[in-house]
């Protein structure tokens, strides 16, 4: 069958590599793929097909596929509007929870094509605003890259107390609900509450973002590849993660199939492989003061931090990439075989 995947652009970020990964998989399976993007857009990643640029993503500039794959609400409604039977939704984030048009958002979820989703949550989002069900497949890691690997790495040699708290940091104008604020907050309680060594590794996608004026030391990472952020996280005693709403959230799962005890809000998908006190420890949202406590639990209780740990590696050694990319090709067939026989 052919596949093609309308993308907006597909720059360093979570989403545009699942779009990758997804023609990928494909591809090797043997379909016909296209990617098709606008010539405003970005591309960082090797594209493992066809690779169609277009003037902008609108109907007439969408080829005929055996299955139209859209996963953002911009890119469904042209897909639709020049391919409405072909037409599957991916989401892999539910937009109406923060994009500026909600209402167009949850149009693309209401019509009657085929939902593909990535996780329980958002399944259950979908259901509760326009109540329609999706097939989940969630997402997975690679365990060749996200593994324990010997001994810890640690960043001081000379001073093996200092405990390394390790956070992305996103931009807080842009992308506000990854929780830098709420972060930040609990940081400048733990500067005044914990009494260990401690420094703080920020990884920043979006440029330098800082704790500075808090005082508190700290090494800024711009890691180019999934090799160095496996490094990064096999370095931290802790990862921690402050969002307010995540459809999956890939950074908790690839820092547990890396032996880090994580710290994280339930954000949502998380919860599909997160468990209190057994994966992870698990804040509400948008509370500075319980991610801080959960981060100095972990810092001063080694035997909590070693169970989280081995927790983590349990759960995310059964969420792989190989289980997610065998999956969604797995779905899209089942999907592409029941419209054919249906004709």
């Amino acid at each position: 069958m052919k596949i093609v995947i309308p993308a907006a652009d597909l720059h360093i970020g979570g989403g545009c590599k699942v779009l990758v990964d997804i023609a990928g998989a494909l591809t090797k399976k043997g379909h016909e793929v296209e990617v098709v993007i606008p010539k405003t857009a970005t591309v960082k990643y090797n594209i493992p097909c066809k690779l169609t640029i277009v003037p902008k993503l609108e109907a007439d500039y969408i080829p005929y596929g055996d299955i139209i794959l859209p996963n953002f609400y911009t890119t469904f409604q042209s897909a639709f509007e020049a391919w409405p039977e072909q037409t599957v939704r991916l989401s892999l984030g539910f937009e109406p929870l923060w994009v500026p048009n909600r209402e167009a958002a949850l149009w693309t979820y209401a019509q009657e094509v085929p939902i593909l989703s990535i996780s329980s949550w958002l399944d259950q989002q979908i259901f509760d605003h326009v109540g329609r069900r999706s097939t989940i497949v969630s997402l997975g890691i690679d365990p060749r890259i996200f593994r324990p690997q010997g001994p810890r790495i640690h960043p001081h040699p000379s001073k093996k107390t200092t405990k390394v708290i390790l956070y992305i940091a996103r931009d807080r104008r842009d992308y506000a609900l990854k929780g830098f604020d709420d972060f930040y907050a609990c940081m400048e309680i733990i500067k005044n509450e914990y009494a260990g060594d401690y420094m703080v590794y920020l990884i920043c996608p979006d440029g330098a973002v800082s704790l500075v004026t808090l005082g508190i030391p700290e090494r800024i990472f711009y890691p180019k590849n999934e090799f160095e952020m496996a490094k990064l996280f096999r370095t931290a005693d802790v990862f921690v993660a402050s969002s307010w709403f995540e459809a999956f959230s890939l950074p908790p799962l690839e820092a547990m199939a890396c032996g880090t005890p994580v710290v994280t809000t339930n954000s949502g998908g998380v919860m599909d492989f997160c468990s209190h006190m057994e994966s992870a420890y698990v804040t509400k949202p948008r509370d500075p003061r319980q991610l801080a406590q959960g981060i100095c639990a972990v810092l001063s209780d080694r035997q909590l931090a070693e169970k989280l740990a081995l927790g983590g590696k349990a759960s995310a050694a059964r969420l792989t990439k190989a289980h997610f990319e065998r999956n969604i090709v797995n779905a899209l067939e089942e999907i592409y075989n029941e419209r054919v026989s249906l004709n």
